[in-house]
């Protein structure tokens, strides 16, 4: 497939995107939490609406800087709105492939980006430069195809989550690439990479069992129009596909666990 293909297919839909909006530095980017320090500069990559840069921000203070990235738009302005009377923090709308500046950082992340990327390698080779020496790139990621459900979801679910990743391989996105970023540092010369398990586990007594197992009803929602407009799905198999998982959750779900890793490294100084 084209990478006018891949483009397409990571664009975000325009909608509100409860998920994004969901998301902090404390619940769902916590392997930087260690990193941030009172003055430092941070480059979030594909920040989105700007919930989790904004949490880096207030962590590195009024002396600290703060810059997020995206390709979208209409993210980058929804950042803006929400990102509040933090002068340390700006957002630029920007193409990882395109972005070029002559400052860098003491921490460069990018968080479930890498995942929407059809050439991963290319962007890590980018991010690396925008590394100071001494500084540190922390990437977070998904292995797809290591989904755990207990128990299984229903037939309409698992047809379309399997096609979801059909679609996604086929427009050249990597399913699998939280195993495969070690080797990807590697080949761009860092030496001593460190991998956290980031797994993101939702179970029926947590009080937000419902609200986190919806993923895939809302990723059905929202992504779930563009597989049906490229073939890849009915729009029946779709709206069967969130009917019965939402029952699953509110009945006989029990647990469902993402595959997450942090895969992080120091740049030789």
């Amino acid at each position: 497939m084209s990478n006018e293909t891949a483009t397409n297919r990571a664009a975000m839909p325009k909608t509100a995107n409860p998920v994004l909006d969901r998301r902090t530095v404390e619940n769902a980017n916590r392997n930087l939490l260690k990193h941030l320090k009172p003055g430092l500069s941070v480059l979030d990559v594909g920040c989105g609406s700007g919930a989790i840069t904004r949490g880096i921000a207030e962590r590195v203070g009024a002396q600290g800087r703060v810059l997020g990235i995206d390709p979208s738009a209409n993210l980058i302005d929804q950042a803006r709105q929400h990102s509040g009377e933090l002068p340390q923090l700006e957002f630029r709308q920007a193409d990882i492939y395109s972005f070029e500046s002559s400052e860098q950082f003491d921490v460069v992340t990018c968080a479930r980006v890498l995942q929407w990327l059809a050439q991963p390698q290319e962007a890590l080779v980018r991010l690396e430069k925008l590394v100071k020496p001494g500084g540190f790139l922390a990437i977070l990621d998904y292995n797809h195809e290591k989904i755990e459900w207990t128990p299984e979801p229903p037939e309409a679910m698992k047809k379309f989550y399997g096609a979801f990743l059909k679609w996604r391989q086929e427009a050249g996105f990597d399913n699998a690439i939280a195993d495969h970023l070690k080797d990807q540092f590697l080949q761009i010369g860092f030496e001593k990479i460190t991998i956290e398990p980031q797994f993101e586990i939702s179970r029926k007594s947590d009080p937000t069992f419902a609200e986190e197992s919806q993923i895939w009803s809302e990723v059905a929602r929202l992504r779930g129009p563009q597989l049906v407009q490229d073939g890849y799905i009915s729009e029946e198999e779709r709206t069967a596909a969130i009917e019965t998982y939402s029952e699953w959750i509110a009945t006989t779900g029990e647990s469902m666990q993402l595959y997450l890793l942090a895969v992080e490294a120091k740049k030789n100084g």
